[in-house]
């Protein structure tokens, strides 16, 4: 039986607080070889050395992790660890039912309604100054509720029902045989996310449960990637 798909905030937390401390170690370093703050004069742009404004993003980010990090231990503490516990046959497969329940480790007291969205994301490389980079964008997306009063010590408990198809196959490789005429266009709408037409297909894809609740205090929010079935075998194995 494959393990278990589990979320961890204090793993995300401890991955942020190491981002902060980089950053805030590599705004230090700059800082130390060109004599930052004493080169910085924001009025004197004939003075300002290009690298101030790393070192000023560079802190920025330091400090944005460091917040990001305390309200991850934070919800750690508040509710602990969870794990996605999945019904026959165990994993995602398209065209049928998916189901299961979210466990999580102590008691949520939510002041509204849960939220759970489970998400098909394609992986994409596009070409970004110069070079390629992989891109997440959503190709299908279904969400369900749960009454506030839901033990979720016990499972938060959800069905959907899959398409039979969410868009191309990935192809790992990204060489298409026979495509003659490439396109991609994509659309992004501040606020929301990116969403892409094309005619080629991702390299990659992957599934998520996000479950979400308000509380008075942290609000509770756990991301887990869903397990796919297994790719089948064309012929025998040896």
């Amino acid at each position: 039986m494959p393990d278990q798909p589990q979320y961890s905030p204090r793993a995300e937390a401890l991955m942020a607080a190491l981002i902060a401390v980089a950053a805030l170690g590599g705004a230090g370093w700059l800082g130390w070889y060109i004599g930052w703050p004493e080169t910085f004069d924001p009025g004197d742009v004939d003075v300002v050395n290009p690298i101030s404004a790393m070192i000023v993003g560079l802190l920025a980010a330091a400090v944005w992790f460091a917040v990001k990090a305390t309200r991850l231990l934070l919800r750690h503490r508040a509710f602990g660890s969870a794990v996605l516990e999945l019904d026959p046959p165990g994993h995602l497969r398209l065209g049928g039912a998916f189901s299961g329940r979210l466990k999580v480790q102590k008691p949520i007291a939510a002041t509204a309604p849960y939220r759970l969205v489970l998400t098909c994301m394609d992986v994409h490389e596009v070409e970004a100054e110069g070079r390629l980079k992989t891109v997440n964008f959503p190709v299908w997306s279904e969400e369900r509720s749960l009454p506030a009063e839901r033990d979720a010590t016990q499972g938060l408990e959800f069905r959907f029902t899959l398409p039979g198809l969410v868009g191309l196959d990935p192809v790992p490789s990204g060489i298409v045989p026979g495509l003659t005429q490439a396109y991609r266009s994509t659309v992004h709408v501040p606020g929301m996310r990116q969403v892409v037409a094309s005619n080629v297909p991702p390299v990659g894809r992957f599934w998520t449960l996000i479950v979400t609740a308000p509380t008075s205090g942290p609000g509770f929010r756990a991301e887990v990637v869903v397990p796919l079935a297994p790719p089948r075998h064309k012929g025998r194995l040896p």
